[in-house]
């Protein structure tokens, strides 16, 4: 008879430890959540291993541990989930880890995503381009039970996460092609505080990496020589350069220039004067340079062009850029050649009257996702023989939002709202190159590209820091 009870009681005993949540968290996925688990009375073993059952999703991951039961049942004290969340007690880097099954797309690591709710987490440092950016990867619930793949963890809607607010911030496009556009690479930075430091840093023989610190005032102007394999970066939101620029000469090559707020460079009643009188004053021209790729630059109130892409330059991507209130926003072209080759995508061009951008004689000019609003003169020219693919733009207020003159213009999946004059395009099939033949991309739709333009484009916060 005592041997029968003996039995009943410890029989009740493995019961208590093996139950799970009636919520589905997962008992056996979450043991490790609860570094209070209660390992000295009881013993979870193989009766907490309740991990198909539940999802790793919204009640958390169970960290660097999670051998539910080798220290204490997972039931009464340890419960998975109610202790520890995905994100803040167990990274998704030992057990989970975001990249392992899920890779960050181009040049993240989706290792600071957090396992979260499905498409709320954000993804990876540099960001993932496709959904499988920041993914929670398949398990993460520690030893003892699956805790749930798929779902949760996920990098952001459509895989655009990549920042800290979920914005994009990885290379894209022309310029990634032979060889790539890396700047001054893993050069430690040289951080630059005034006009002759950035000079200096700028045209150096060599790889370098100038981090641009608080506002940056030239006196005289300047367009600064940089040189090749340069990163001209600023450090946070508030990097500014009034009165200056940047020209990158014939032959110059892999040279980033990001996160910098260029201003102010106008001289009242010399607009368009040109010379060194003050019309001629860029912010970013590059006559025949290769591999350049200008990103989450904010442009205004300058002499001239905001950028001029003269000559043959190529390979370049131009991307979450901001230019407003001005004259001449972007202009391409001063040569007769039809060689080059360059990415628009995710710009804000506003309040501005004309080259928007006008885009003459470019052998493949690929342009989406952009935002052009208030634009008074015209909005996307296909100069002389460019041969342009235009997808899911926005038009607001725009006169003549696209049209071509002897190439080819194919315009698919565009927005326009209050706009006048020419929509021109050669049909809707990709008539002289598909751009997805030359490197991968993410295609938002226009509605979701003005949203996410409107919120990420300019100076972000994370970068250069």
């Amino acid at each position: 008879m005592l041997m029968r009870r003996l039995s009943i009681v410890a029989g009740a005993l493995i019961a208590i430890a093996g139950c799970a949540e009636p919520d589905g968290s997962g008992g056996g996925t979450g043991g490790a959540a609860g570094p209070g688990a209660a390992g000295t009375t009881g013993t979870g073993g193989a009766a907490g291993m309740s991990g198909t059952t539940g999802t790793a999703g919204a009640t958390g991951r169970g960290g660097t541990g999670g051998a539910a039961g080798t220290t204490g049942t997972a039931g009464t004290t340890g419960m998975a989930g109610t202790t520890g969340t995905a994100g803040t007690t167990g990274t998704a880097g030992t057990n989970g880890a975001a990249g392992t099954t899920g890779g960050a797309g181009t040049g993240g690591t989706a290792g600071t995503g957090r396992g979260g709710a499905a498409g709320t987490s954000t993804g990876g440092n540099a960001g993932g381009q496709a959904g499988a950016a920041g993914r929670g990867g398949a398990g993460g619930g520690g030893i003892s039970g699956s805790g749930g793949a798929g779902a949760a963890g996920r990098g952001g809607t459509g895989g655009a996460s990549g920042g800290s607010s979920g914005c994009p911030l990885t290379l894209v496009g022309f310029a990634t092609r032979e060889g790539g556009t890396t700047g001054g690479g893993t050069t430690a930075p040289t951080t630059v505080t005034s006009q002759a430091e950035l000079r200096a840093c700028a045209t150096a023989t060599g790889p370098r990496v100038c981090r641009v610190q608080g506002t940056l005032t030239f006196n005289p102007f300047e367009e600064i020589r940089v040189a090749s394999d340069k990163t001209i970066i600023g450090a946070g939101a508030n990097a500014t350069i009034v009165m200056g620029g940047f020209f990158l000469a014939s032959g110059v090559h892999n040279v980033i220039i990001r996160n910098l707020t260029i201003r102010d460079s106008f001289i009242e009643g010399q607009y368009d004067a040109g010379g060194d009188e003050g019309g001629d004053r860029d912010g970013v021209q590059m006559d025949t340079a290769n591999h350049v790729w200008i990103d989450h630059v904010r442009f205004i109130h300058l002499g001239d062009g905001m950028i001029d892409s003269r000559m043959d330059t190529t390979f370049l991507t131009v991307s979450w850029n901001i230019l407003e209130n001005h004259n001449k926003a972007f202009g391409i072209g001063w040569t007769e050649n039809v060689t080059a080759q360059m990415t628009i995508h995710h710009n804000w061009i506003h309040d501005t009257t004309q080259r928007n951008p006008s885009t003459d004689n470019v052998l493949r000019a690929h342009l989406f996702n952009n935002l052009m609003e208030n634009c008074t003169s015209y909005g996307n020219y296909a100069r002389g023989g460019t041969n342009m693919v235009l997808q899911n733009s926005t038009f607001v207020g725009v006169k003549d939002p696209h049209y071509y003159d002897t190439g080819t213009l194919v315009a698919t999946g565009n927005v326009y709202r209050s706009t006048t004059g020419l929509r021109e395009s050669t049909g809707t099939t990709f008539s002289f190159f598909d751009p997805g033949t030359f490197y991968s991309y993410t295609l938002d739709s226009a509605a979701d590209a003005e949203a996410l333009v409107r919120r990420c484009a300019g100076p972000r916060a994370e970068l250069g820091n």
